[in-house]
């Protein structure tokens, strides 16, 4: 038993605080169990992280633990090692990457209750009141002794007054009423409803039955288990007085029994006929086989060309995790392509997966959470967040499309899926499975130039099938041939027209969503952008907005240019919306539908607009990057990208990457059936090394041009990165405290004698200036792999937080992706 413990609370700071237990807590507490703790005025949960067993020392007050939540650890010990793990890894804080790994809605938080005394409530009960007491008070102390104890908002509700802090905080210090803290109620939890089973009677009773009942009883004896009461009651064509009858008469058992509240995905059942391995699919799949039934961790880099057969390879690495007895998890990262996924891994493993991702709902993802940890969903299928599934036994981890930038998470808490994973492998031994056809630069430079991973190859199509012919259009060209802006260039309406006539289906690619870019004046230059970032606003035409994609800021669309007063309001650059109204337009025959965030907000749209197209009641889909990756259409032939280039306009060192991954990604959606596929790619900087390569589908090429550059340049894989961006209301106060942040990491590197292995970068100016209404400024580090650039930046930060920094006006992200 432990007197004392370590506690991680779901708050921005990097530490864990010590608390003592009382006696009647002490045999409850173990790593991963949730405690209401006060922290300062509130009363928060906190996780135990360490049973201590001495009194910590120092000059603070340690406080008492209030309340165990759980009588066993809800976080197993494995994954709060993990989480501390991350903290120290990603500089993030323990409390909220825990907070990651319980389900949304799970959180319980304390409340203030107000209660009258017990010597007030005998006076009230006998008509009295207190001596002295004003109107209010009366009026407040009579709520409570009919409603009873009532938190502050319950009691301004009831008692119909406003701002009562001054008359609760009156009768408190007269002793008339008291102020209780408990435990509030979590957002998710147990869904029940009423269920009927049929109890053992005798052939002389049934007998006795009349028809209604035995008919009841029969199809409940039928079942043999617990099943819902309005169910039976239907099936049965009787009323809820029948069962009743049955009930007074102790052949059946009414009471309340678990609702699983299961998402539409799990519901669904796609094909599951065997299909008979490729020599290479088969030569890989051995040795992933032999690699999983060997002891220790092992990490391999899958790189098979679009169309190759990945996810038969996956399906089949699960089952054999399964047949050992293992748990297994597979990473996908848009949540567009968990519908697809989910419903091939249920097909092949009934009642054995567990779906995770954010557009569930709460009482769906706590249903599957308690699953997982219960046992009886050993397969997780998952986004992001799902790589802290509370698996127990875990031999294989799989992630998809592996470069996903998605599998970063870009807030705090900051964490990169691929690495948690690896971690997880690490320690329960097993395998982690990298799947991609373009794999990140770091993730190939250490299969191929280091050999930290093992390399698989997979290097054509199933059945022999070739890549997509693709083809360049210069829109500039297009430009002076037309005289005027087009969105699809001639080539791809001509090659749309054809593949329409011809019965097949086509995806057309913009990676812009809203009606146009932004609002120009052609009078005096002015563009429209939003008053709280420094980015333009995007015209939704829906919406008859101008939308801020960043902070969500809106406004209306102006008929005048705000600045000079003239009446020449430009649409610059198209977004979906226009695309889809311009192919409508071409095509008014054509059944024709969109895909991206705005299209897809109401629950089930997405999943049902990608059945309607996978069973052919969808001509043409239009849509943003969710369209890219892993979907698998065998009747599409054609795919068109418009403004191929629009990527590589960011300043940031991944951007040719981002822009390679992205075309050859959904260029690899043509041509997956028997008919061949074709790409239409229209740039305006047709000779880009980025375009070149992704038209060849050549990621050899790519990588070998690309990795001379960051070699160059001193960028990942050569490098570590760590950014830190300072944002404050006043630029005067980000620019401050960034410059004390940067000298104090200066002086550190200096004093430990880092000044050949680090170089810091800044205090500049953020490439995206200001966002959601402040001034960013950013200091970048770039550290030698091998030097321990994370405590530099602790033994700065401790030290910047012992002389008052406002430390807490700065973000810290850990190997990131994106510069901006």
């Amino acid at each position: 038993m432990a007197a004392f413990v370590d506690v991680a609370v779901p708050l921005g700071v990097r530490r864990t605080f010590a608390y003592s237990v009382p006696p009647h807590l002490q045999s409850q507490m173990a790593p991963g169990i949730r405690v209401l703790v006060p922290f300062g005025r509130k009363t928060l949960t906190g996780v135990v992280v360490e049973l201590l067993r001495e009194s910590p020392t120092g000059n603070f007050e340690i406080r008492a633990i209030k309340d165990a939540l759980d009588r066993l650890p809800l976080i197993p010990a494995a994954l709060v090692e993990t989480a501390r793990w991350v903290a120290d890894r990603y500089f993030t804080p323990a409390g909220e990457i825990l907070r990651s790994m319980l389900p949304a809605g799970a959180q319980v938080s304390g409340a203030e209750r107000i209660r009258v005394t017990p010597g007030t409530e005998r006076l009230l009960a006998g008509g009295l009141y207190p001596g002295s007491v004003q109107r209010q008070e009366r009026l407040l102390l009579d709520t409570l002794y009919r409603h009873g104890p009532l938190t502050v908002r319950q009691l301004e509700k009831n008692s119909g007054q406003r701002e009562l802090n001054h008359w609760i905080q009156s009768l408190v210090v007269a002793g008339w009423v008291r102020i209780e803290e408990t435990a509030g109620k979590p957002r998710a939890s147990a869904k029940e409803q009423l269920g009927i089973r049929a109890l053992k009677a005798s052939q002389e009773t049934l007998e006795r039955l009349t028809a209604g009942q035995r008919a009841l009883y029969s199809l409940l004896e039928q079942n043999g288990r617990n099943v819902p009461l309005q169910s039976a009651l239907r099936s049965a064509g009787v009323t809820a007085g029948v069962a009743h009858s049955l009930q007074k008469r102790g052949l059946v058992e009414i009471k309340q029994i678990p609702i699983l509240r299961v998402p539409e995905e799990l519901s669904e059942v796609a094909d599951s006929a065997v299909r008979v391995l490729t020599k290479s699919q088969q030569t890989v799949f051995d040795e992933l086989r032999a690699g999983l039934a060997c002891a220790g961790a092992r990490r391999y880099l899958l790189h098979g060309v679009t169309g190759s057969g990945k996810t038969e390879i996956y399906l089949r690495l699960i089952g054999e995790a399964l047949k050992s007895d293992y748990t297994a998890m597979l990473l996908v990262p848009e949540i567009g392509l968990t519908p697809l996924l989910s419903r091939i891994a249920v097909s092949h493993f009934p009642d054995l997966v567990a779906l995770l991702h954010s557009a569930m709902s709460l009482g769906e993802r706590y249903d599957q959470w308690n699953r997982i940890r219960s046992g009886f969903a050993p397969v997780v299928v998952g986004t992001r967040s799902a790589v802290f599934a509370p698996l127990e036994n875990l031999r294989l981890i799989i992630i998809d499309e592996e470069q996903d930038p998605s599998y970063k998470q870009d807030e705090s808490p900051y964490y990169h899926a691929r690495e948690v994973a690896w971690h997880r492998i690490q320690r329960s031994g097993g395998l982690l499975l990298l799947g991609s056809a373009t794999p990140s630069v770091e993730t190939f430079h250490a299969a191929r130039e280091n050999g930290e991973i093992v390399y698989l190859c997979l290097p054509e199509r199933i059945h022999a099938r070739p890549l997509p012919a693709a083809v360049v259009v210069d829109m500039g060209l297009e430009f002076q041939r037309y005289g005027k802006q087009v969105i699809i260039s001639h080539l791809l309406g001509q090659e749309l027209g054809d593949t329409l006539s011809r019965g097949q289906q086509a995806i057309v690619l913009l990676n812009r969503r809203g009606y146009s870019r932004t609002l120009l004046c052609r009078g005096c230059g002015h563009a429209y952008t939003c008053t709280e970032c420094s980015v333009s606003m995007t015209y939704h035409q829906a919406e008859q907005r101008l939308i801020c994609h960043y902070c969500g800021l809106e406004r209306d669309t102006p008929s005048t240019c705000s600045s000079c007063g003239g009446e020449y309001i430009y649409f610059v650059g198209a977004g979906t919306e226009q695309l889809e109204e311009t192919l409508r337009a071409m095509f008014p025959g054509a059944r024709i539908a969109r895909l991206d965030r705005d299209a897809t907000r109401k629950k089930g749209t997405l999943r049902k607009t990608l059945t309607a197209f996978q069973q052919g009641r969808l001509d043409i889909l239009v849509g943003t990057q969710m369209l890219a990756k892993g979907h698998d259409f065998p009747n599409v032939t054609l795919v068109g990208v418009i403004a191929a280039d629009a990527g590589l306009a960011f300043p940031d060192f991944r951007s040719a990457e981002r822009t390679f991954q992205l075309l050859t990604q959904v260029a690899g959606r043509a041509g997956r059936g028997e008919a061949p596929g074709k790409v239409v790619i229209q740039s305006f900087y047709p000779d880009h090394y980025a375009l070149k390569f992704a038209r060849r589908q050549d990621y050899s090429g790519f990588f070998g041009h690309e990795i001379e550059f960051r070699k160059l340049m001193s960028y990942p894989p050569y490098t570590r990165l760590i950014q830190i961006i300072v944002s404050h209301g006043a630029a005067a106060t980000a620019c401050d405290v960034a410059e004390q942040i940067g000298a104090g990491l200066k002086a550190q590197a200096l004093r430990r004698d880092f000044t050949s292995q680090v170089r810091i970068l800044g205090p500049a100016p953020a490439p995206l200036e200001k966002l959601r209404g402040k001034f960013r400024y950013q200091i970048l580090i770039k550290a030698k792999p091998a030097c321990d650039a994370v405590s530099l930046l602790g033994a700065a930060y401790e030290e910047l937080g012992a002389r008052r920094v406002a430390l807490k006006h700065s973000s810290v992200d850990v190997d990131p992706l994106s510069l901006m």
